[in-house]
């Protein structure tokens, strides 16, 4: 028996396993802000350092150009050399850090600075460098332009310090949510721990009941399996004694068969053949399977093959008995049965021949391939009116017929490929073994598991010379 798991336990292993989901969710999702917190601070702080440095780089090249505007002395522009060799650096490691963050207000401020310095150098440093009059018209306008510079530095600061400010805020609320998320988890699981406390004793009464339904199961299950296996013995005792008979000898003819139960307790089932001389020179076969196992699919089986028995001594033709056999199958609310029958004339080499819903039977002649015949309709015991045909094949000496059950193509899920060892099996049988119904069920057998009954039963066409003498026949009759 199965033991399932209480409700309640597993609601509250459920409930928990969320618990943890969650708090490793939320977890890792406070580790990503503070990561990304911690990133956009060095970042952002370097930024900042950058946003100093290009300020002192442009005041660098004020007040070199102010100095040597006033003494003309070499010496005092080497700030402004310096400054204007750092300050596009400067700038353009602003820009792309300003990009990597995102703040989108802060390039546009970076450009208008990078503008103000050309305008400075072109309209202020180098007349002033150039010149020696007029330079305090140069330097208001420097003035101008180098608070425009400032401005825009401050700027680009500004959103620095928002961007910065916005991420302690993220990175505070992430860990508050953590704060809150352990409380309420704590509470959860005080709670949880509470309901389950509740169910248990419901828990232990439950689990008693399951053990005591489990030992009378199990007994239950033991006097079922005796009874199984006494009902197994029964049927395989009595499909001995039907399935397996002595086989007719004819003139022209030799008959081979072979029968095999299921190795599977559970299949059981209710395979057989007849073979019911009519003539020194004819004989009556039949092989059928009844659907379903066990001792009613046994009985059934005795049954069907009686009925055929009978239906043949009135009418040999193997349609008509069919026809007939049908009929009272239906009316006695028989299992469906499969069934083939067919009528041998070993001096014309003809076989006459009916089916209800059984598999082919397989003709194999001298000089060809194996081959299926043709079959059709309806299997005995499923509507009374089923009208069933009379199919004629007419063959040569060395020639032999297979007919057989479901279980010989049916051994795996792959049906034509069943089908094809068949004919494999029959093509080499047929050529080179007395006894072609077991070199048959061997060929197919021989790497596989027998899982269902197999009935097979051959015929073969003799060659005149060799035909057992008729009159050694009858003094052994």
């Amino acid at each position: 028996m199965n033991r399932r798991l209480p409700v309640p336990l597993v609601l509250t292993l459920t409930f928990l396993l969320l618990i943890v989901l969650s708090l490793i969710a939320v977890g890792l999702y406070v580790r990503a802000r503070l990561a990304e917190s911690v990133a956009d601070t060095e970042q952002i702080r370097a930024a900042r350092l950058l946003v100093g440095d290009a300020v002192r780089a442009q005041i660098d090249e004020e007040t070199g150009v102010r100095g040597y505007a006033v003494a003309r002395d070499p010496v005092l522009l080497e700030p402004y050399h310096r400054g204007r060799a750092n300050l596009p650096r400067y700038l353009q490691r602003i820009r792309v850090v300003t990009t990597n963050l995102g703040l989108r207000e802060a390039p546009p401020f970076v450009t208008d600075a990078t503008k103000t310095n050309r305008r400075w150098l072109t309209r202020v440093a180098f007349p002033l460098l150039l010149i020696r009059k007029g330079g305090h018209v140069l330097e208001l306008r420097g003035k101008v332009l180098v608070d425009r510079f400032r401005a825009d530095m401050a700027a680009v600061d500004r959103a620095l310090v928002q961007r910065q400010q916005a991420g302690d805020a993220r990175a505070q609320r992430a860990i508050v949510l953590v704060y809150l998320l352990a409380l309420a988890a704590v509470a959860a699981i005080v709670l949880a721990a509470a309901l389950f406390a509740v169910q248990q004793y419901g828990l232990g009464v439950s689990l008693e009941q399951e053990r005591a339904a489990s030992k009378r199961q199990r007994r239950q299950s033991a006097k079922m399996r005796a009874a199984y296996e006494a009902e197994k013995r029964v049927v395989d005792t009595l499909q001995r004694a039907f399935a397996q008979r002595d086989l007719p000898e004819l003139p022209g003819l030799r008959l081979s068969a072979t029968y095999v139960p299921a190795t599977e307790e559970a299949k059981v089932g209710g395979d057989w053949y007849d073979a019911l001389p009519l003539t020194h020179d004819r004989v009556l076969l039949a092989i059928g399977d009844v659907t379903g196992h066990g001792f009613e699919a046994a009985v059934a089986m005795n049954k069907a093959r009686q009925t055929l028995i009978s239906c043949a001594l009135i009418d040999p033709n193997p349609g008509s008995i069919l026809q007939r056999a049908n009929a009272q199958l239906v009316a006695d609310e028989s299992p469906i049965i499969t069934a083939v029958t067919g009528l041998v004339d070993a001096r014309t080499c003809s076989f006459w021949y009916a089916a209800a819903g059984h598999p082919a039977p397989v003709l194999l002649e001298p000089g060809h391939r194996a081959r299926f015949l043709d079959v059709g309709s309806l299997p005995l015991g499923l509507a009374a009116g089923t009208a069933y045909l009379t199919h004629r094949i007419r063959s040569k000496p060395g020639a032999m017929l297979v007919l057989y059950t479901d279980g010989a193509i049916e051994h795996s899920r792959d049906v034509v490929a069943g089908e094809s060892l068949l004919l494999e099996t029959v093509e080499s049988a047929g050529q080179t073994h007395d006894d072609p119904a077991s070199a048959i069920l061997d060929g197919i057998f021989e790497r596989r598991h027998v899982s269902d009954d197999v009935a097979i039963i051959t015929v073969r066409f003799l060659e005149a010379a060799a035909m057992p003498d008729a009159s050694a026949l009858r003094r052994s009759a």
